[in-house]
């Protein structure tokens, strides 16, 4: 009878447990069942490819603007470049004008040179043109030019003092150059002086 109950006994926690274990087991599916289901392959591949799409836009933004910022800093340099030698040129345009009248100093000199000088002073006017040859070699070797001092009258190059007529000459052309002009690198830097044939 003992041996009755034990196993009586036996049986009932069996069958608790196995009831258990089904309540258990029914919850765990219900609890499954409601829990909300996590995201396919196909949805975490597309969320995955928009951050790459969004990520390479803000990238390509950002190589737009460094380039932009790039061309921005040469254009500025090429722009201070420019200004720069623009300013030299013209300071050195200002020094060379400063020293045309030196150059026509010279010139007048020479052309007012008595015929009679002396043997013993010869030398020394010697050493004078060596001066001016100096000068105007400097001159030269800075783009400084000499306008021609004949030929045919060009008001962009010459400024006209007087007009006759003349036997020789035909008119609109150059009689006599009455002090010279000069050109600094193909700009007219002074113009000549200048009697026009009528």
């Amino acid at each position: 009878m003992m041996q009755e109950k034990v196993m009586d006994e036996g049986l009932e926690t069996q069958a608790t447990q196995d009831a258990m274990n089904q309540n258990g087991a029914g919850a765990s599916d219900q609890a499954a069942a409601e829990a909300p289901a996590g995201p396919t392959d196909a949805e975490v591949i597309a969320q995955l490819k928009a951050e790459v799409a969004a990520a390479q836009a803000k990238a390509d933004e950002a190589i737009d603007k460094l380039q932009r910022t790039a061309a921005d800093f040469q254009n500025s340099r090429r722009r201070q470049e420019k200004q720069l030698a623009d300013e030299i040129e013209r300071a050195s345009e200002r020094l060379l004008k400063r020293l045309l009248p030196v150059v026509d100093d010279f010139m007048l000199a020479f052309r007012n040179l008595p015929a009679d000088v002396e043997e013993s002073q010869q030398s020394w006017v010697g050493g004078f043109r060596q001066i001016q040859k100096k000068l105007n070699t400097l001159l030269e070797e800075e783009g400084v030019s000499q306008i021609a001092l004949d030929g045919v009258f060009d008001p962009t190059r010459h400024e006209a003092v007087t007009s006759s007529p003349h036997e020789t000459i035909p008119s609109g052309h150059i009689i006599e150059t009455l002090r010279a002009g000069y050109e600094y690198k193909g700009r007219v830097l002074r113009p000549a002086l200048v009697r026009v044939a009528l």
